[in-house]
């Protein structure tokens, strides 16, 4: 197993998944972690499944309008298609379907073939895959069969949350953009330097941030102040949101 690839499943672990696998210290950055799972999960059948279980179970802590700003920015074409369709299994039975905001941006692959290595190397199971791929994975052009989810290997919420206690903010929150501020200043280097900055980061207007901004000083999440001798605004994590749940 890459050492890539081991780090994936104990960010995982961290979360609760079901691995046998040491955790992680430290706040996990969960945006970047869906698109490090799209690049690596065809290498692994069981990291794919256990990433849809979890989103299936857990999606509302995901930051959305952050994760649409890092598939634009950072997520390579041809591992969108994997995303796609570890979103869309996840989603389903969900109402209203919990990642259709994000699956928008999202292309299936332009060739289609298994969606796991181990089958694309060998053209009999190549075939057998496409024979037994689930509508839906023909739908992104990445044949496997229907996803069962794995949810008697999650940890329960209490245990995950406890470990990572950021996580509390991110379920009161239910991923909206306030989710996406609090995640961005921790986790994007300079993005609390102005307002125009932290919108970018966040993947809001100027207009929702500072409505969001409003709620989480009012809440004691975050403060910012005018830079000196600038007009720009400085943000920034408080104490209160550093030490406990931001």
């Amino acid at each position: 197993m890459s050492s890539q690839l081991d780090h994936l499943i104990r960010l995982w672990s961290t979360l609760g998944a079901g691995f046998d696998a040491r955790p992680v210290d430290g706040p996990i950055d969960l945006e970047r972690l869906l698109l490090e799972t799209a690049r690596r999960a065809p290498a692994m059948s069981r990291l794919f499944i256990m990433a849809a279980t979890w989103l299936h179970t857990y999606g509302d802590l995901v930051a959305k309008h952050r994760l649409k700003r890092l598939i634009r920015d950072e997520l390579e074409s041809e591992h969108q298609p994997v995303l796609g369709l570890l979103l869309d299994i996840a989603q389903q039975g969900t109402h209203p379907l919990e990642f259709q905001s994000v699956i928008k941006l999202l292309d299936p692959a332009e060739e289609e073939r298994p969606l796991f290595e181990s089958n694309r190397k060998n053209p009999k199971l190549a075939g057998i895959s496409e024979e037994r791929a689930s509508a839906l994975s023909r739908k992104w052009g990445l044949w496997c069969q229907p996803i069962e989810f794995k949810t008697d290997a999650l940890r329960p919420a209490a245990w995950m949350i406890q470990s990572q206690p950021q996580l509390r903010t991110r379920a009161d929150f239910r991923g909206d953009l306030r989710a996406s501020i609090l995640a961005a200043l921790r986790h994007d280097e300079g993005a609390g330097h102005s307002e125009s900055r932290l919108a970018q980061m966040a993947g809001g207007s100027r207009a929702q941030l500072r409505n969001a901004l409003g709620n989480l000083r009012m809440t004691n999440r975050v403060e910012w102040r005018r830079a000196i001798n600038s007009r720009r605004s400085e943000i920034w994590l408080t104490n209160h949101s550093t030490n406990r749940d931001s």
